[in-house]
């Protein structure tokens, strides 16, 4: 009687044909992987310089119309942590459907070299900070306020014949301006 030959190993021709695919499949997904991990990282900093260039104009826009003072006297804000740098601050006066009117002050704060953020701050007057918005990221230098008069002349000082107000801010993509108007009177 013949004995039966099991199938329960492999021979060498296929030992070594499975090695030899494995060895082509192997370096193309490592390369894949590397590619991938790459192309995440440039995506993750182009969507962060999409952020900055979004939020910190619809923002800065929102407090300059909003505003009846614009300055940038760092002495008249208590949204400044140590180590903050005042860009420019905004306030204005919400007068709601019932109760009494309340003062609102946004201020724009340049966080420092080590963070490297623009924030956006409320403050009651002669309070503490009440809310904080990280508008941008990764900036490479302290942003720019440059207040402008109604006929486009640079003033100096920012105060009561300002009417735009522009932010500009560097990243790592470039420059980028955000322009506001103040409201009349």
């Amino acid at each position: 009687m013949a004995q039966l030959r099991s199938d329960a190993g492999l021979t060498l021709v296929e030992l070594l044909a499975a090695v030899a695919i494995t060895g082509v499949i192997i370096p193309a997904l490592t390369g894949a992987l590397f590619i991938g991990w790459k192309t995440t990282d440039d995506t993750i900093a182009r969507l962060s310089d999409n952020r900055n260039r979004s939020i910190t104009p619809s923002l800065w826009t929102r407090d300059a119309q909003s505003a009846t003072t614009v300055d940038k006297n760092a002495a008249l804000t208590t949204c400044l942590a140590p180590g903050d740098t005042l860009v420019a601050r905004f306030a204005w006066t919400e007068t709601p459907l019932t109760g009494p009117a309340v003062d609102r002050t946004a201020a724009w704060v340049w966080t420092g070299s080590t963070t490297q953020r623009v924030e956006r701050r409320y403050c009651a007057t002669g309070a503490s900070i009440t809310s904080s918005v990280a508008t941008a990221h990764g900036i490479d230098a302290a942003p720019v306020a440059t207040c402008r008069t109604a006929g486009g002349a640079v003033v100096g000082a920012c105060g009561s014949t300002t009417v735009v107000v522009d932010l500009s801010v560097t990243d790592p993509s470039g420059t980028y301006l955000s322009t506001g108007r103040r409201r009349a009177g």
